[in-house]
């Protein structure tokens, strides 16, 4: 499938990368579709772009937060887990916002409200956790070292 984007022009993506969010995104709810496109071809990159299929302009920077936060722990209830049509845990990717501000070095990442993407499905929901815990501008390079994912 073709889209046209801002930030990279017209870019060739694969049926299996593109998600279904039936809800939308908050603030968005009217955009459907998008393509989750690796930031980097290398696999093992961490960062990503969600691209909406239907607007050039609307792209998410996203990371895996598990790669920067060791402790991240993100609890799906029964209810939001059954809208994905999550039968197992890792049927779940989790990624977060990112925002830059322009410098790379002062990005800040959303926990508190993580994308939750079921890979075999392909539909996605943002989520908003009960964990005080968790900032919406957690600082991204200044929290430690790798973690494991958990849903």
């Amino acid at each position: 499938m073709k889209i046209h984007t801002t930030q990279f022009g017209e870019i060739d993506v694969a049926d299996e990368s593109v998600m279904t969010f039936e809800k939308g995104i908050p603030g968005f709810e009217e955009f459907k579709e998008y393509a989750l496109i690796p930031a980097d071809a290398s696999e093992s990159s961490p960062f990503f772009f969600l691209q909406s299929t239907a607007s050039a302009e609307l792209s998410f920077f996203l990371v895996d937060p598990f790669t920067f936060f060791a402790d991240y722990d993100v609890k799906l209830e029964e209810s939001m887990a059954a809208r994905l049509g999550l039968e197992d845990p890792s049927e779940a990717i989790v990624l977060t916002t990112i925002t830059t501000g322009g410098d790379m070095k002062d990005a800040t990442t959303n926990l508190k409200a993580p994308i939750i993407i079921n890979n075999t499905k392909r539909l996605g929901m943002q989520i908003v956790l009960d964990n005080k815990n968790c900032g919406i501008k957690q600082p991204l390079f200044h929290s430690g070292a790798a973690g494991k994912r958990q849903v």
